[in-house]
């Protein structure tokens, strides 16, 4: 049975008739307790009269079909074998019986008597009651008690599929506005008329809706990036095919060679970030990372980038270098970090300096890269990060990738990223990244933001 209404319309029944059964039952006990109860009062009562000498109002003579309430009542004197006044003269009790009540069986029927004798008398009073007669009264009274259950029962076992339905209406509603979402169609749930039960459910799948609408608004405003900025690459390789396929003279051809060449490394270092960047904007599987070993992957970078420099006359080292380790995907981490040092090498002039800080601090990774370039403009310190966005008074081409899929991969990782002009030298950029260590204290930590 995996209808959840389904289950709840029977888990309901069944606990009603269950509960309705045990409760008449109850009943049916606790009413048959109290005639009981009431009927042994009547009769104890009524030897209470008899003593009083009222005997003529306890019944009449006659059989005890004839009475009312079936009661027969006797009087006994010491000695005699017959009783002095009796109700029924076709009934005799055990003038012997034991004070209080006792149950005889007279003409194959049981009675029940009770015995009342005085201290200071040699009479003896005693009223009996067939018990057939109270049976059949507890049961009346018993039955006529159950009756406004037995009657309920068949209306809730109506009623509780009807209230269960109307409840579960709202969620149909709801299912039929989430059979209706698309890549084109992602409108929240309403949910406004559901039961509160169900809310957080729903809510969690609106805010699904609305991460997925903010993903493809992302994916949307990327790819139209992507073709924008692609569109002049093409242009441009296009233009370096033709200008070499008309160049005869051997100098110009070469020179013709050498500018496609470069046009072909642009674009496939393009081709090669923006993927790059698809792949730092995929959700992080915890089941994927590793331990790293941050100091290590620094080493090799720099082992990687240290001819680059030495081409550029740049000074490339570290300067505070310290062990560090993190749970990460070793190659998204030295993709961010390889773009940090390749844009700090790109803006660094021949002759400057490019320094690396890595250490733990608090139980935080924290990688550090700092150029002696020209710095970022403060009003545009906020916007490197946006993706193709590069700077006007920088003279070096770029995709203006870099700094973006370094931001997606510290943002995959709750980590901090923070850029800052230099203040302890002539110019340059300071840009530092953070994120949880092994040790981590485990706590909040903000997304990637920029600081200027």
């Amino acid at each position: 049975m995996k209808s959840l209404k389904t289950r709840i319309i029977v888990a309901l029944t069944v606990l009603w008739v269950v509960g309705g059964l045990v409760r008449g039952a109850a009943s049916y006990w606790d009413t048959s307790k109290r005639i009981s109860d009431l009927l042994d009062t009547h009769l104890e009562g009524a030897a209470v009269w008899m003593a009083a000498g009222k005997v003529g109002s306890i019944g009449s003579h006659g059989p005890p079909q004839h009475s009312i309430d079936g009661f027969v009542g006797q009087i006994w004197e010491r000695d005699k074998t017959e009783p002095t006044d009796n109700t029924d003269s076709e009934i005799l009790f055990d003038r012997h019986a034991k004070s209080g009540f006792s149950v005889e069986n007279i003409g194959g029927q049981p009675y029940r008597i009770f015995t009342l004798r005085r201290d200071n008398s040699d009479l003896v009073y005693q009223v009996g009651q067939p018990v057939a007669f109270r049976e059949q009264t507890a049961k009346h009274a018993a039955l006529q008690n159950m009756l406004p259950t037995l009657v309920l029962m068949p209306l809730l076992w109506l009623a509780i599929p009807l209230v269960v339905n109307t409840a579960f209406g709202s969620m149909a509603r709801a299912s039929q506005q989430a059979e209706k979402v698309g890549i084109g169609h992602l409108e929240p749930l309403d949910v406004s008329h559901v039961p509160l039960e169900v809310r957080p459910f729903l809510d969690s799948i609106n805010r699904m809706i609305a991460r997925l609408q903010a993903g493809i608004d992302a994916e949307k405003r990327f790819i139209a990036d992507a073709a924008h900025e692609l569109r002049t690459p093409m242009a441009v390789l296009q233009l370096r095919v033709d200008n070499l396929a008309y160049a005869t003279d051997p100098l110009v051809r070469k020179e013709r060679e050498r500018e496609l060449r470069e046009a072909i490394t642009r674009s496939s270092t393009m081709i090669r970030q923006m993927l790059a960047l698809a792949r730092a904007d995929a959700q992080l599987d915890p089941a994927a990372t590793e331990p790293v070993d941050v100091q290590q992957v620094i080493q090799n970078l720099v082992a990687d980038l240290l001819p680059v420099a030495d081409t550029r006359s740049i000074d490339l080292g570290v300067r505070r270098f310290e062990p560090a380790h993190m749970k990460a995907r070793e190659g998204e981490l030295r993709m961010a970090v390889r773009n940090l040092i390749e844009n700090a090498l790109h803006y660094t002039p021949s002759g400057g300096n490019v320094d690396i800080d890595v250490f733990e601090e608090d139980g935080f990774v924290v990688v550090r890269v700092a150029d002696t370039g020209p710095g970022i403009p403060e009003a545009s310190i906020e916007r490197v990060f946006d993706r193709f966005y590069r700077l006007q008074t920088s003279s070096v081409e770029g995709s203006g990738l870099g700094l973006s899929i370094v931001k997606s991969v510290v943002a995959k990782y709750r980590g901090t990223i923070s850029l800052e002009n230099r203040t302890d030298v002539a110019s340059g950029l300071q840009a530092t990244i953070v994120l949880p260590g092994t040790r981590a204290t485990p706590k909040v930590v903000p997304p990637a933001t920029v600081v200027g």
